[in-house]
């Protein structure tokens, strides 16, 4: 096998190896970033239902000043928990969407690097002649999957890491109206999660419902 064959072979196979390189990365990258969001998304369900719950006991309660100061104190501590929870989901899902970009910007320049080469070597060889355009054009045609590739990435992380994390905080403003009863065990699951201290305010609301009755 001489040279120009191997020349050949190289020309083809190393803008093909680049673009499967880049298409692994922004599945991996993508696939990452909808889980990142499908967590996103259960954590504010599950305070939904948390916070749910802990309206309707100050609602009950709530004419006890110390049961009342209790579930106060318990709202404030779980959204700082919840909050805490949330903003590192938000930021993994920006520190992974930087890390895809960068591979696939590390990718296009591979690309770019091995197209300059073949049109230098075909412009050596064969100077302006239609041999030199079909080259450019074939060349160009690589850099589709490219563009979609940047396209994909930005139109899932479009909404989320808008200037301000306004989205971000206009998702928190749902979290504050829930009426959904809670089983006993989802309950106490909650309750871990997002008031791992509490125990107090419980007790007390229990004492008093057993009072009332």
């Amino acid at each position: 096998m001489n040279s120009v064959v191997w020349i050949k072979l190289m020309n083809e196979a190393i803008p093909l190896s680049l673009l499967i390189i880049l298409g692994i990365l922004l599945y991996r990258g993508l696939k990452k970033n909808q889980i990142l969001l499908s967590e996103r998304e259960d954590l504010m369900k599950r305070y939904i239902l948390f916070k749910g719950d802990k309206q309707v006991r100050l609602k009950v309660y709530g004419e006890d000043e110390k049961v009342y100061q209790e579930i106060l104190r318990t709202l404030s501590t779980s959204w700082k928990n919840f909050k805490r929870s949330y903003d590192q989901c938000l930021l993994s899902f920006s520190q992974n969407t930087a890390r895809t970009k960068l591979l696939l910007q590390l990718a296009t320049l591979g690309l770019l690097i091995n197209s300059a080469r073949v049109l230098c070597e075909e412009y050596y060889f064969y100077g302006l002649q239609a041999r030199f355009l079909y080259a450019v054009a074939r060349e160009l045609s690589s850099y589709v999957l490219v563009l979609l590739s940047f396209f994909l990435l930005r139109a899932q992380t479009h909404q989320f890491l808008s200037v301000k994390g306004n989205a971000a905080k206009m998702d928190r403003e749902t979290l504050f109206f829930s009426n959904n009863p809670l089983a006993e065990r989802e309950t106490e699951d909650l309750y871990n999660e997002f008031d791992p201290l509490e125990g107090t305010g419980v007790e007390n609301g229990k004492e008093d419902q057993d009072r009332h009755r």
